[in-house]
């Protein structure tokens, strides 16, 4: 059951790295074509999948306040940690320092959550999937593209804000959650509609990051191996303590805790080259936190387990 949950979270991962990898060794699609995967990824089908997962979600869950800070919390912290260590230990600037932030707190929850999250909490723990996305898309993205856009064009706090949350990345989801509160359900026409566009996200973003890396020679650096531990394992360690101090019950602390032990999201790389920073080691950080979300997951549910 164990190794049947890690190679279906693993494996379509590694399929479409390869798949893309392969494609750009090769000659089959020209590396150069990443951009446009990457924009297509960023600007179009991963705002529709995560608009779609929002007016899914159940208005409830926006109410448990002890379920929201722990995953909140945790992936705010690490995130802080990611930007002050890019900062002060790397010596990056800005505009580098908050990718490096998305690097270390971004957990892969659209692509490998739901495998892990069903065979270990069940059906239920998908909302700690939709939740953190929404915490990712309504706080954080939200800040680090106003760090980024205010850092590359020098623009005021509120021009730089403006232009965040104008992303289709930021303002999709939001409008999706505003819906899911109000209660309004999107007819079926049209949630398939925006289904068919959205779930093309995950194999794209998977195929564009092998397609990228099959130009980059792979290096394995302090600054990369600081990236998965934060991420790996102290993500995880942040909001399985944070839950245990607020008092989760145990399904709801599973499932938030899951969350920390998955991988750097796929869509780190997509954002790194659609901004044109932190390209190399975004990518390196998502290979190597891959590869090494196979001991991190494992231990993850070894802990639910006993739980």
């Amino acid at each position: 059951m164990l190794l049947q949950t890690i190679l279906s979270a693993l494996g379509p991962i590694i399929l479409g790295l390869l798949v893309g990898w392969l494609s750009g060794k090769y000659g089959f699609i020209k590396r150069e074509y990443s951009q446009a995967f990457a924009d297509f990824v960023v600007k179009i089908a991963l705002p529709f999948a995560l608009f779609l997962a929002a007016t899914q979600a159940s208005p409830s869950i926006f109410y448990n306040i002890d379920y929201l800070l722990a995953l909140a919390l945790g992936l705010l912290i690490s995130y802080l940690i990611g930007f002050l260590g890019g900062k002060l230990f790397f010596k990056h600037d800005k505009k580098n320092s908050a990718m490096q932030a998305l690097s270390v707190s971004f957990p892969d929850m659209a692509y490998c959550g739901p495998p892990v999250l069903l065979a270990t909490v069940g059906s239920s723990g998908l909302i700690a999937m939709v939740i953190g996305n929404l915490i990712y898309t309504i706080i954080i993205l939200p800040f680090t593209m106003m760090i980024i856009s205010g850092t590359k064009q020098g623009k005021g706090i509120f021009q730089s804000l403006l232009n965040a949350i104008s992303q289709p990345l930021v303002f999709l989801p939001i409008f999706g959650a505003i819906l899911a509160i109000l209660g309004i359900k999107l007819p079926e026409i049209l949630q398939n509609s925006v289904n068919e566009i959205g779930k093309t996200s995950g194999g794209v973003a998977l195929f564009f990051l092998g397609l990228l890396i099959s130009g980059i020679k792979l290096k394995v650096n302090t600054e990369i191996i600081f990236n998965v531990i934060i991420k790996n394992i102290v993500q995880g360690a942040l909001i399985l303590g944070i839950g245990f101090a607020l008092g989760l019950e145990t399904e709801l602390l599973k499932a938030v805790f899951l969350i920390g032990v998955l991988p750097t999201a796929t869509a780190v790389p997509a954002l790194a080259i659609s901004y044109k920073t932190y390209t190399d080691m975004a990518t390196g950080t998502v290979l190597l936190s891959t590869l090494c979300s196979l001991f991190s997951i494992i231990g993850g549910i070894a802990i639910v387990e006993m739980m």
